[in-house]
């Protein structure tokens, strides 16, 4: 289980998930939802990486690859976390991620890359 490279997004955005829940339907009509986990799941973030040289986009590709696309999952280091007060203001303590789809590059000028990841909490 390899760790994403430790290199700082310029961006990120995230989706906190949710909590798994089911409902059901009471004589009255009225609906009675039942919370089965405190935790959220499936949280996501989109990682946005601008003008990284060849060498750091080189390093997103082979952690992809060596995580066999969307299959395994990771831990995320703390560089990616940096800005915020506590590591764990987006994720519990431990969680794992994986790719929730193929990366996004657009090579520019200069032999510079921008890359966009997405990432989605694991269930461990």
């Amino acid at each position: 289980m390899a760790a994403f490279p430790a290199i700082e997004p310029l961006n990120r955005d995230y989706d906190l998930g949710a909590h798994i829940t089911s409902s059901a339907d009471g004589q009255n009509g009225d609906a009675v939802f039942f919370l089965h986990s405190i935790l959220a799941t499936d949280i996501g973030i989109n990682l946005a990486f601008r003008a990284l040289t060849s060498s750091q986009a080189q390093q997103i590709r082979d952690h992809y690859s060596g995580q066999r696309g969307t299959v395994r999952s990771f831990p995320i280091p703390a560089e990616l976390w940096r800005t915020h007060a506590d590591l764990y203001d987006v994720a519990t303590p431990g969680t794992e991620w994986r790719y929730a789809g193929p990366l996004e590059e657009q090579r520019l000028d200069g032999g510079l890359f921008d890359v966009t990841v997405s990432l989605v909490s694991a269930i461990p």
